[in-house]
């Protein structure tokens, strides 16, 4: 008899599934991710798996010859080791889905449309680079790799052919926007940015394309760094030495990897305390945060993180809606079609934990 073909399950924990303060806790560092490939790679069942993990969501998606039910089991398991966050409270705030409805949720995410920012750009770009990730593991299997491609053409389509894209949906455009409201002539403000990575590389452009120079760029990649000054015509700032210019700075933006606090109360209340007639804006895009919340408490102190950004991108949404169903449909039916030809003799897919669905009512 031929081989049943593995069953594609997904896990995960979101922004519409659980607190910041959670999401922070399940954010995987690198070594924190290179354990949980390991462990998947010598877990029995498991045939291929691809971790996706940004600012708002930790998902695993697997093919697996398992039960379901199992499978997602294993799958909260290694999560809640590798991260030391206890498994019945993993539980408490993750989701699930098997066969199509993985695919479905799968294809939306790539598209932007469960992003907290609907429409987002970034998101297709991290998507592909878990798949890259994966695959230099030799983690990823024929069905995996099938679905992967074919959601990578789903979603560029849909950034393509549909309206899901207009509107400002890059987190740069987003930040420059808020920072208008705030500064009005860009140009003129000081602007500080820390981390280099995707999203610091998209901020930096768009405040470059609004007339904002000298940025001072500080990270520790000396080498990519590099590559944003003479993309921007910025400068570098060593990282051991931005927090002595924080008080000469209008505009911090936060974008990095760390796992503890870079920006404390104190620090911001002593740079205040140096430039008494000028707000500072804080904007902090990273999980684990950057900046310590609290420093939003003080006078003259602007401080924004993602969840702002997303409700400024939002504020359109009601306009695009007609656009955001119909890029959900086509994507559902372009699901279906790719279910129907790597899914024939498998159960019809269902939720696998009817106390967890998928957040947003996307089951159907």
């Amino acid at each position: 008899m031929p081989e049943t073909p593995p069953a594609i399950v997904l896990v995960g924990v979101n922004h519409a599934s659980a607190s910041l303060a959670v999401r922070e806790a399940l954010s995987l560092s690198a070594g924190q991710l290179e354990d949980l490939y390991s462990r998947l790679a010598r877990t029995d069942g498991v045939r291929g798996a691809v971790v996706l993990g940004t600012c708002n969501r930790i998902e695993i998606y697997a093919a697996v010859t398992t039960p379901a039910d199992t499978a997602m089991g294993q799958l909260e398991s290694l999560l809640s080791v590798v991260t030391t966050f206890p498994v019945e409270a993993l539980r408490e705030v993750s989701y699930g889905a098997t066969g199509l409805d993985a695919l479905r949720h799968l294809y939306r995410v790539a598209a932007g449309l469960d992003s907290q920012m609907v429409g987002e750009t970034e998101i297709l770009g991290q998507v592909k680079a878990s798949y890259r990730q994966a695959e230099e593991r030799k983690l990823l299997d024929k069905p995996l790799h099938r679905v992967f491609q074919k959601t990578f053409q789903a979603a560029k389509w849909a950034r393509t052919h549909t309206g899901i894209a207009e509107g400002q949906v890059s987190i740069g455009n987003v930040a420059v926007e808020l920072a208008q409201r705030i500064f009005g002539d860009l140009p003129a403000a000081k602007t500080l940015l820390i981390g280099s990575g995707e999203v610091g590389r998209d901020v930096a452009k768009a405040f470059a394309s609004r007339g904002v120079h000298a940025m001072a760029i500080a990270s520790r990649t000396h080498e990519r760094a590099q590559c944003l000054v003479e993309e921007t015509d910025g400068r570098i700032v060593s990282f051991e030495e931005w927090p002595l210019a924080l008080p000469d700075c209008d505009i911090v933006i936060c974008a990095t990897s760390a796992r503890h606090v870079l920006i404390g109360k104190d620090a911001v209340a002593s740079a205040i305390r140096r430039r008494p007639a000028r707000p500072l804006f804080l904007i902090d895009l990273a999980v684990p945060r950057d900046i310590e919340a609290e420093a939003g408490d003080l006078s003259n102190v602007y401080l924004y993180n993602f969840a702002d950004l997303a409700e400024i991108a939002n504020e359109n949404l009601r306009r695009r809606q007609a656009a955001v169903e119909a890029c959900r449909h086509v994507l559902d039916e372009r699901a279906s079609a790719l279910w129907r030809s790597v899914g024939p003799g498998q159960e019809t897919p269902r939720p696998v934990a009817a106390n967890r669905p998928l957040p947003g009512s996307i089951v159907s």
